[in-house]
């Protein structure tokens, strides 16, 4: 089981419903989104494919720069600098004095790299130096309390911060992507540094730095790494974190990225095939020219070697844009469905109503378990009945516009709170 089906599995969305009806469809829905995204190459193609297609349209930001730009001079930075100089009197008289070298270091270690970090972006090199110096931090951390504590607790945030920054710059740099469970996981992480700089750069003194900047920059690191662990424990307190941060549960927070990625990409793809039917015309009509050209006159050596080569590429060509027609028709039905679960999670009964789309609640409960029949047996679209695509299509296509929305809204670029 992947990640994102565990904590679909911690998650239970039995918060105040109506009706167990209305349970179940929810329950339905992000069972359905779940499967959907561990088996993403069954609805979109190959991963890394989809990668290619999308990297140029993620940002890798640079509002580091903002959050950290004249580091020295912020407000609660000289608050602490007093701080951090009391932790190292302490540490020292505790006869601490390898510790106070390691924590000597790191602080000036990050306040440096602070400095210059719009000279250049962190590398591995300097990652694995900032890893060091965190464990330095964290020990200097246990050895204290009150405002030197909290001093030093701040700064072994900045270089937290900084690490997860770095993993995320470094995962948008590889050409190949190990699974889309680990996109989403890598836009979870942008979106969670993102908001995190937004409330560093209000940050007055250090008693603005709360519990849930830590967790934020905490859940970043954890959920950057190819293989995270995240405890159910982790998971609840995420969701609680974005419901009152960002206005929805953890899961609609995550998925939202899955839909935004699938019709960017569809999108680019759909360009990619009216490219190819535009050449495809073009020697349609080469191709007739030629043959009609032909029956009248002997052609020139050139052009009888351009017709028969059309004779061999048209037939191939026209069956793969045609094949190619097939794959958007399938992956416009999936990605407008998986919008239609993503509402579903995102809204509660009486919002639904409103809307005129309480209908869809039973609606989407059957499209769901299909779909997760589709994922756990490989069934491909091809291979469904004709009603069994019309159920798809005639769910998907009630979502279509607000799927487009969203992807406007989103475009994969760096987001900000």
């Amino acid at each position: 089981m992947g990640l994102w089906s565990r904590i679909c599995s911690a998650v239970s969305y039995v918060r105040d419903v109506a009706s167990s009806v209305v349970n179940k469809a929810k329950e339905m829905a992000g069972k359905a989104i779940g499967f959907m995204a561990e088996k993403a190459e069954g609805f979109v193609g190959k991963v890394n494919q989809m990668w290619q297609r999308i990297k140029p349209h993620i940002s890798t930001g640079r509002k580091i720069l903002q959050m950290l730009g004249g580091f020295i001079t912020l407000p609660w930075v000289k608050s602490a600098l007093a701080g951090l100089d009391r932790a190292l009197a302490w540490l020292e008289k505790l006869d601490k004095q390898p510790l106070v070298k390691k924590l000597q270091k790191a602080l000036e270690w990050v306040i440096n790299w602070c400095k210059n970090a719009h000279q250049k972006q962190m590398e591995e090199q300097e990652l694995e130096e900032a890893r060091h110096h965190a464990q330095a931090m964290a020990e200097a951390e246990g050895e204290l309390t009150g405002e030197e504590k909290e001093a030093v607790s701040a700064f072994a945030l900045v270089n937290s911060y900084l690490i997860a920054k770095a993993e995320v710059d470094i995962a948008v740099k590889r050409d190949t992507l190990q699974d889309f469970e680990y996109f989403l996981r890598l836009r979870a992480v942008q979106k969670l540094l993102a908001f995190y700089e937004t409330r560093m750069q209000a940050v007055k003194s250090i008693s603005d730095v709360d519990a849930d900047m830590h967790f934020m920059v905490y859940a970043a690191n954890a959920l950057i790494q190819q293989e995270a662990e995240f405890s159910d424990a982790d998971t609840l307190r995420l969701d609680s974190l974005t419901q009152r941060l960002f206005g929805k549960p953890i899961i609609p927070f995550v998925f939202e990225e899955m839909i935004i990625a699938w019709e960017k990409s569809r999108q680019l793809l759909e360009e990619e095939w009216e490219k190819k039917n535009s050449a495809l015309s073009k020697d349609r009509l080469l191709h007739n020219r030629l043959v009609r050209a032909q029956k009248y006159e002997e052609l020139e050596p050139a052009e009888v070697g351009v017709l028969n080569d059309l004779k061999i590429t048209l037939p191939r060509d026209t069956a793969d844009l045609e094949q190619l027609g097939d794959d958007l028709l399938a992956r416009q039905s999936y990605v407008n469905a998986a919008e239609g679960f993503l509402q579903m999670l995102e809204k509660e009964e009486q919002q639904l109503i409103a809307e005129g789309k309480a209908y869809l609640l039973d609606q989407g409960a059957t499209v769901g378990a299909l779909l997760i029949d589709c994922s756990q047996n490989d069934r491909a679209w091809s291979s469904l009945s004709r009603q069994e695509q019309s159920l798809i299509t005639d769910f998907a296509n009630i979502f279509a516009a607000d799927c487009q929305k969203r992807t406007e809204a989103g475009l994969l670029v760096e987001v900000a709170a």
